[in-house]
């Protein structure tokens, strides 16, 4: 037994010797390889700051805060973290391909007393100045040194391309900063005046009227927001707002976020060349927008709107009735399923939910009667569905045909509007059509 133990142990110990010098030691030794081997020897999360120089162009500083850049040179902006975080990618990934020992001020064969760009690179209290000059015969490498440095090294031209760009090019073309799945509140002012939304669970109109919104819709108009970007940046110092027609806008939006009183907001004034002067006053800059982001900002009521009849998400459903005429079908939802209660003929069986309830969950208004009807004697309708929930309540929806058209309400709200007829066919399944065979099919 003692052997066996003491077998044992020597077994683990070897196994722990493997796995740390061997397997961990294997990991480190080759990521200490690539350290040697590399340009800058730094690791993208260690730069802090950059400035490019470039002949004939203003020198653009850009410097880390918290986990994004600004620019701080020639103007102070957002810069565009994407841009910014390709260039510290390729300062990362650059090797020392090839050593030449040169004069400290470099060569004019490798193009560094005269260099293309010139990047002074902060790490932390570090400042190191890189050279960067004429590329190899391939056109693939570049030559580069360090200021202060004998040393020529042979690297990636792609450290040039990321780098090469003018103000505009690292500037953030953002027009609002804000994140959508964290927006709580929205305010438009446009032609029809001003629309108010707020988010619970869902997003809902407060003004001008108290009602569900189309998640869709507003999901839409703040994924517009969110990816807008400035066309072009028309000013920087704009001594006026009027000639740009934003000192009383066509139209604006202002955001809130979740757990924040501020408000971001965007303001859009006259038309330019088929784009729109834009401002967040927030910032200085005047810039221009594409008109589908002003779309977004002065589409109606209508398009924020809940369409939804049927606005009971199925999975808090334990019954569904319908009524038409002398016909009556019952299901229950059990277990993720659709099973027959009625007709008798049918009880037990499965029916298939995209061949009835998907169909019945698109249904959308097409118009709103404001206040609901205002009829004393509704005819019967034609069609009822009774949907009774988890929570023990029940949600009525009546549809009914008058002449040409087709009203579809919602018992409980009130709420009451037309449907197309296209719409109202969705209703008028046979239970032959939906119940499950053995025919291979997916269920849902």
């Amino acid at each position: 037994m003692k052997k066996i133990v003491a077998l044992l142990v020597v077994f683990l110990g070897l196994a722990a010797f493997v796995y740390f010098y061997e397997i961990e030691g294997q990991k480190k030794r080759e990521e200490a390889k690539e350290l040697e081997e590399s340009l800058l020897r730094t690791k993208q999360e260690e730069f802090t700051g950059l400035e490019v120089s470039r002949s004939g162009q203003q020198d653009v500083l850009l410097i880390k805060e918290g986990e994004g850049w600004t620019i701080q040179e020639p103007i102070e902006t957002a810069a565009d973290k994407a841009s910014v975080e390709a260039l510290l990618r390729k300062l990362e990934e650059a090797r020392r391909d090839r050593t030449l020992d040169v004069e400290t001020d470099g060569s004019e064969a490798y193009g560094l007393k005269e260099p293309r760009l010139t990047l002074k690179i902060l790490t932390g209290d570090q400042e190191r100045t890189l050279r960067i000059g004429g590329k190899d015969y391939t056109g693939n490498k570049t030559y580069v040194q360090f200021a202060g440095a004998s040393e020529v090294f042979l690297t990636s031209d792609e450290i040039y391309t990321s780098a090469d760009k003018d103000l505009k090019g690292w500037r953030s073309k953002k027009v609002l900063f804000f994140e959508s799945d964290k927006t709580q509140g929205i305010e438009i002012d446009g032609p029809e005046g001003q629309i108010r939304l707020t988010r619970g669970e869902d997003w809902f109109l407060e003004e001008p009227i108290s009602e569900r919104a189309d998640q869709n819709a507003v999901s839409s108009l703040l994924s517009a927001l969110q990816y807008g970007e400035a066309q072009d940046f028309v000013s920087d110092q704009p001594e006026e707002l009027r000639k740009y027609g934003l000192d009383s806008p066509r139209a604006s939006i202002r955001v809130r976020h979740e757990g924040q009183d501020r408000w971001s907001e965007l303001e859009v004034g006259k038309e330019v060349d088929g784009n729109y002067y834009a401002r967040n006053p927030d910032r200085i800059p005047i810039f221009t927008v594409k008109e589908d982001l002003l779309s977004k900002l002065t589409q109606d009521l209508w398009a924020l709107r809940d369409k939804d009849v049927i606005n009971v998400p199925q999975e808090q459903i334990v019954q569904l009735k319908i009524r038409r005429e002398e016909d009556e079908i019952v299901l229950r939802r059990e277990d993720s399923k659709w099973i027959v209660e009625e007709p008798e003929a049918q009880r037990d069986q499965e029916a298939i939910g995209y061949k009835f309830w998907y169909p019945m969950d698109d249904i959308k208004y097409e118009s709103v009667e404001e206040g609901g009807s205002t009829s004393e004697s509704a005819p019967e309708p034609d069609v009822e569905l009774i949907l009774t929930l988890k929570d023990g309540g029940t949600r009525t929806f009546t549809f009914t045909q008058e002449d040409d058209e087709i009203v579809a309400s919602q018992q409980e709200s009130g709420r009451e509007g037309m449907i197309s007829s296209e719409s109202f066919e969705k209703l008028q399944f046979k239970i032959e059509d939906i119940v499950s065979s053995n025919d291979g099919q997916v269920r849902f």
